[in-house]
C-alpha cells in the first residue's frame, strides 16, 4: 500500500512537470504574437546635429553592429554641422525621419508643430559658458559687462535661463552671435564663449590655455540634451518601426558607453579621422558623466522636468504657455499590449500575473541597485574630498598654511606663461623675520611657531587675491604678485613691513621684517630671477632689516 503512495506520488510529480511545461508553452504561444512585426529593411534616415564625433556614438554603434539591420530597418546617418542646430524644418518637411535635438525642441512644440520626443540621451546639457583662466570672470554675475558669443537663443537656453537666475537681463548684455571660432575668446575678441565642456576644453588643455567653466546646472538650470526626435505621422504609420528604431539606438548607446576605447577607435577609423583619438576618448569621458547611464535608464525623460524646463522658457519670454506635453513624449506601444491583455481570457490574466510578480523582481532588483548605486556616489564622494584633502596637504606648509615649495614652483612657472603670452609685469618679494633665531631662543620654538603664524597672517590680510605666499624655508616667506610692476611690488612690501611691524604683541614681543623686490625682465630665467630677489634681501639685513631693497635690473 505505502508502494502505491509511492508510485502515485510519482506520476503526480510527472504530471505537475508536464503541466507546468504546458502552461510555458502557452505563455510563449501568448506572447509571441504581441512582438511588433517588422517590415524588412524600412529605410530612415537620421539628421546628426553636428560633424562625427563621439556625440552619435550609440547611433554609429546600433548601425555597424547591426542593431538597425537585426530590426529590420535600413538606416541612414546625414553628418550635420552649423546647418543642422535647428532640425524641426527638415524632420516636418520629411527630409529626414529622425533628428537630434536639445530642450529647445519644446519650443517648437509649444508652437503647434507636431514633433515628439523619443529619448532623451544626456540627463545634463554639456552647454557651458567658457572663460580664460586668467579673467575676472568667477560668477554669471561677472558676465554683466563683458561681451558675449552666443549661440542662437533655442541652441543656448540653458545659459540665458542661468543669467535670468541670476537676475540678470539678458536683453541688456553685449551678445555676439558665434562665429564657431574658439580663437575669439584665446585673443580676447570676446570674454565670454558658448560652448561644450565635452568639446573646447580639450582644445584648450591642448594648446596650453587656462580656462574656466561656469556650468548652468551649479546654478539650477539642468536641461536635457541630445534628444531623439521624429513626427507624430510617422509614429501612427509605422508605430513598430518606430519602437524597434528607439530600441536599436538605446542598445547602440549602451554598447558604446560599454566599450568606450572600441567606440573611439570605430569613431575615428571611420567617421572622424580628423579627430584625435584622444580627443574622443576625451569627450567620451565627459559625456558619460552627463549621460549618467550606471543611474538613470538610457533615454529616461521625466514629465515633470520636462514641465518646469517649459516654465523657464516662458520666463524667458521665449514662447507663451501653456505648457502641455501631450502627445510630445513618446510612450511607446506597450500600454496598448497590456489593455488587449486585460481582456483576453482567464489564462491571459494568469500571463498577467506572472509578469506582474517578474515585475515586482525586477522593482525590487532595481531598488537594490539604486541602493548600490547611492552607495558608491557617497563613497565617491568621500574619496574625492579626501583627494582633496591630500592635495592640500601636499601643496600647503603644515604650520602656517601657506603654500609650500611645491607649489609655488607649480604656480610661479604658470604665471610665467601667462605674463610671456599676455605680456603683464610679474614680482617677487622675499621676506625674512629679523632676529628670529633669539625668539626661538629666549621664548622657545612654540612661541616662535606661534610668531610664525602671526606674520603670515598679517601678510596675508594685505596682499591681493591674485597674490600668492609661499614659506620658503625656516622664518622666509616669498610672496608671488601678477599684474604688478616694481613700483607696485616695492607698495606692496612696505605695506608688509609696516603691518608686521605694528602688529598686536604677543608672547615674544614685537617682530620686523626685512623684504627685496625683483620684477621679472623679458625673457629672464626663473634662477636668476628669484636669485635678484633673495640678493636684494640680503641687502635689507645688510644693511640694518627693518627695511624694503628692490633689486636692480
Amino acid at each position: 500500500m505505502a508502494h502505491g503512495r509511492r508510485m502515485s506520488r510519482g506520476i503526480a510529480t510527472q504530471s505537475g512537470k508536464r503541466v507546468a511545461a504546458s502552461r510555458y508553452f502557452l505563455l510563449f504561444l501568448l506572447l509571441v504574437p504581441l512582438s511588433p512585426a517588422i517590415h524588412a529593411d524600412s529605410e530612415f534616415t537620421v539628421q546628426l546635429r553636428w560633424e562625427h564625433q563621439f556625440q552619435f556614438a550609440g547611433y554609429y554603434m546600433a548601425l555597424e553592429n547591426g542593431y538597425y539591420r537585426e530590426a529590420g530597418l535600413e538606416v541612414e546617418l546625414l553628418e550635420g554641422g552649423p546647418h543642422a542646430l535647428r532640425p524641426v524644418g527638415d524632420l516636418l518637411d520629411g527630409r529626414v525621419d529622425f533628428a537630434i535635438s536639445n530642450s529647445g525642441v519644446l519650443l517648437e512644440r509649444m508652437e503647434g508643430k507636431p514633433v515628439v520626443a523619443l529619448a532623451a540621451i544626456a540627463q545634463t546639457s554639456p552647454i557651458v559658458w567658457i572663460v580664460l583662466g586668467d579673467s575676472d570672470i568667477h560668477t554669471p554675475l561677472d558676465l554683466a559687462d563683458k561681451r558675449l558669443m552666443l549661440m542662437p537663443p533655442m541652441e543656448s537656453a540653458e545659459l540665458l535661463t542661468m543669467l535670468r537666475r541670476e537676475g540678470i537681463d539678458p536683453d541688456e548684455l553685449d551678445l555676439i552671435p558665434t562665429t564657431l571660432n574658439l580663437d575669439d575668446l584665446i585673443e580676447g575678441r570676446v570674454d565670454a564663449y558658448d560652448g561644450y565642456s565635452s568639446n573646447e576644453p580639450w582644445y584648450l588643455e591642448h594648446r596650453g590655455v587656462d580656462y574656466r567653466l561656469l556650468r548652468p546646472r551649479d546654478y539650477g538650470v539642468n536641461f536635457y540634451n541630445d534628444i531623439l526626435i521624429t513626427r507624430e505621422d510617422l509614429i501612427e504609420q509605422h508605430p513598430d518601426e518606430v519602437d524597434a528604431f528607439v530600441e536599436a539606438t538605446l542598445r547602440g548607446w549602451r554598447y558604446a558607453l560599454d566599450n568606450i576605447d572600441e567606440a573611439v577607435e570605430l569613431i575615428h577609423r571611420k567617421y572622424a579621422p580628423n579627430k584625435s583619438r584622444e580627443h574622443l576618448r576625451f569627450e567620451a569621458e565627459q559625456l558619460r558623466e552627463l549621460i549618467m547611464p550606471d543611474l538613470v535608464s538610457l533615454g529616461h525623460m521625466n514629465p515633470a522636468r520636462w514641465e518646469q524646463i517649459g516654465a523657464k522658457y516662458e520666463a524667458l519670454e521665449m514662447v507663451s504657455g501653456p505648457v502641455e506635453l501631450d502627445g510630445f513624449l513618446y510612450e511607446g506601444r506597450s500600454e496598448t499590449d497590456y489593455t488587449w491583455l486585460k481582456r483576453t481570457t482567464l489564462l491571459t490574466v494568469a500571463v498577467m500575473g506572472m509578469l506582474a510578480l517578474l515585475v515586482l523582481h525586477f522593482v525590487r532588483l532595481n531598488r537594490k541597485l539604486q541602493h548600490e548605486a547611492s552607495r558608491r556616489v557617497d563613497v565617491e564622494r568621500m574619496l574625492r574630498e579626501k583627494q582633496e584633502e591630500l592635495v592640500r596637504l601636499a601643496s600647503t606648509d603644515p604650520l602656517t598654511g601657506a603654500w609650500n615649495r611645491l607649489r609655488f614652483d607649480r604656480e610661479v612657472r604658470r604665471e610665467l606663461r601667462r605674463s610671456e603670452r599676455h605680456g603683464y609685469p610679474l614680482s617677487l618679494i622675499f621676506m625674512d623675520l629679523d632676529h628670529f633665531k633669539d625668539i626661538n631662543d629666549q621664548f622657545g620654538h612654540a612661541v616662535g611657531d606661534e610668531v610664525l603664524c602671526r606674520v603670515t597672517e598679517c601678510v596675508q590680510n594685505v596682499m591681493r587675491e591674485s597674490d600668492g605666499l609661499c614659506r620658503w624655508g625656516g622664518e622666509e616667506f616669498v610672496v608671488l604678485a601678477p599684474h604688478t610692476d616694481l613700483d607696485q611690488a616695492r607698495q606692496l612690501a612696505e605695506r608688509v613691513r609696516e603691518v608686521v611691524l605694528t602688529s598686536d604683541s604677543r608672547e615674544g614681543g614685537s617682530v620686523s621684517v626685512s623684504l627685496g623686490v625683483a620684477e621679472r625682465t623679458p625673457g629672464e630665467r626663473l634662477e636668476d630671477w628669484l636669485k635678484r630677489a633673495d640678493n636684494a634681501l640680503l641687502q635689507a639685513k645688510d644693511q640694518g632689516r627693518n627695511r624694503v631693497v628692490v633689486a636692480s635690473a
